[in-house]
């Protein structure tokens, strides 16, 4: 890893900057560089929670208490079940990582 620093400049809200100040002050370590490694901490932690999501995520498609297919895509998953000639609506398809919440807020309308 390397211990060299580089400036980056980029725009943070104002509010994100006060919480970064404040959290910097009660860690006592109100000095020089310490927003730095505050957001240097931060970033990296995020960046190991993005790397391994991506590294992990398995879809698997699942018939009984059986999985009939793996694979690291929908994609390549039902390339797999056509090569073994199983339905895909034969069968429960599992990821390995929890689907994102969505939310929708607003009327619904029904067009006909």
């Amino acid at each position: 890893m390397s211990h060299v620093l580089v400036n980056v400049t980029f725009s943070l809200p104002e509010e994100t900057v006060r919480r970064l100040r404040d959290a910097a002050r009660r860690t006592g370590k109100a000095r020089k560089g310490s927003i730095s490694e505050l957001v240097d901490a931060a970033v990296n932690e995020h960046l190991r929670d993005l790397e391994s999501k991506i590294e992990h995520e398995e879809f698997r498609a699942v018939r009984g208490d059986q999985t009939v297919a793996r694979a690291g895509s929908l994609r390549e998953l039902t390339a797999a079940l056509e090569r073994r000639k199983i339905d895909p609506r034969g069968v429960l398809i599992v990821s390995s990582r929890p689907l994102e919440p969505s939310v929708r807020t607003g009327p619904r309308r029904h067009v006909d």
